[in-house]
């Protein structure tokens, strides 16, 4: 099957994160209008309690995944590494709400949440598969039909019974019907037939990617905190209107960063063929072209932001609309993060990557314990830049210690 170019696979890929991320930011917007504040801070919550166990579920083993060149583990035993990484992350999730003095209302929430995190992670590895083989448009079909379907159920659900359990359920019940019924027959194009994997294999896989891991859930749980403790020391309605002001960052954030995940496989061959000089012209063009998108967001945040926020969530999101521009900026960073992570991963970087995820939790809870319960949600703003500056610094330096030794022959 005739591989995509990887302009191609750019284009393919950035319009189906956009188109679906986008229907995912709509849902933040239309809780608010359908359902008031209070319910915008209940789904808020769900997706920020549940982000660190959702990066959990999906193991860290996309970048790794795509950058196994050589083959060093099947597709099968990727597949099913990621059913128990599933399985482990919805009970510890369900295990970390009983520390915290939810409703049942807001159990529900929830846990259905992190099911459908549960499901985005299994369409994931499929769509690793596909990565690797070059197809990225299977991956932006499966995106766009999973964003009408999410966003249409979701919608009507919550419009017919105000009901945020029903609603969240309901778009979990059509994530894994796209999976079943489109993802997992579209990579089973690339899967040998007679490919076997055995409990060793999965095992071996999933123990090397523990420090993976903990890196993806501590750098998640670093971005998470702030929010966390603004619940904890203010409430959901005040929370409520900082993911409002916040959630059209969502789409800045996948747009700079989408850019990058097609060229993780042409890092991957640089490597493999000893091509430093190919490998540093990739960052360098990425760099250039993120530097000119972060320009362009920010300077038109300044000008639209408060039009646009009161346009969609009315006068009663003036008085905070001003948080507008830092949340871009804290964004970005959040994007540039994104990108060195695979960056590292694929230079094998494994060690630098835990002291990023270590220094982050740390300077993010010292940060929100000070900043968030003084400040609210300016202090989620500073404690944020914080953070993000903080693990940027550890990352460049872990990529140019590792650039310095890469020795061509």
């Amino acid at each position: 099957m005739e591989k995509k170019s990887t302009i191609a696979n750019i284009f393919y890929n950035s319009f189906g994160m956009m188109f679906y991320y986008g229907c995912q930011w709509l849902t933040t917007i239309l809780v608010v209008r359908l359902s008031g504040f209070s319910d915008g801070g209940v789904y808020g919550l769900a997706m920020t309690f549940t982000a660190a166990f959702g990066i959990l579920a999906l193991f860290n083993t996309r970048q790794y995944q795509v950058s196994d060149v050589i083959g060093e583990y099947s597709d099968r035993t990727y597949i099913y590494s990621r059913y128990y990484a599933m399985a482990v992350s919805f009970l510890i999730c369900a295990a970390g709400l009983l520390l915290n003095h939810y409703t049942p209302y807001q159990w529900g929430v929830i846990l259905l949440y992190m099911l459908y995190k549960c499901g985005e992670a299994w369409i994931d590895v499929y769509h690793g598969i596909e990565q690797k083989n070059g197809r990225m448009d299977y991956i932006c079909y499966s995106y766009i039909a999973r964003g009408i379907l999410m966003l249409a159920s979701f919608c009507i659900v919550l419009y017919l019974t105000k009901n945020l359990v029903s609603a969240v359920g309901c778009m979990t019940f059509t994530t894994f019907l796209v999976a079943v019924l489109y993802d997992k027959r579209m990579a089973g194009r690339f899967i040998q037939e007679d490919a076997k994997t055995d409990g060793a294999a999965v095992k071996k896989l999933m123990f090397a990617m523990v420090p993976l891991v903990v890196v993806a859930v501590t750098n998640n749980l670093s971005i998470s905190l702030p929010k966390y403790f603004l619940e904890r020391y203010y409430g959901e309605t005040v929370l409520g209107y900082y993911s409002s002001v916040a959630t059209p960052s969502m789409i800045v954030q996948v747009g700079a960063s989408t850019i990058f995940v097609p060229l993780i496989l042409p890092l991957a061959d640089c490597l493999k063929e000893n091509d430093k000089r190919g490998f540093k012209d990739i960052l360098k063009k990425v760099t250039v072209v993120f530097v000119l998108l972060s320009i362009l967001a920010l300077a038109v945040s300044a000008l639209l932001g408060e039009w646009f926020l009161t346009l969609v969530f009315q006068e009663e999101i003036r008085p905070y609309a001003y948080l507008f521009v830092p949340i871009i900026l804290s964004t970005l960073l959040i994007a540039v993060n994104a990108c060195l992570f695979p960056v590292c991963t694929v230079l094998r970087e494994i060690k630098g990557q835990v002291f990023v995820g270590i220094g982050g939790v740390v300077s993010s809870w010292i940060a929100s314990i000070i900043c968030v319960r003084q400040y609210s949600m300016d202090g989620v703003v500073v404690s944020l830049l914080i953070t993000l500056t903080v693990q940027i610094i550890i990352e460049v330096y872990c990529v140019y210690r590792k650039m310095r030794k890469w020795k061509e022959v």
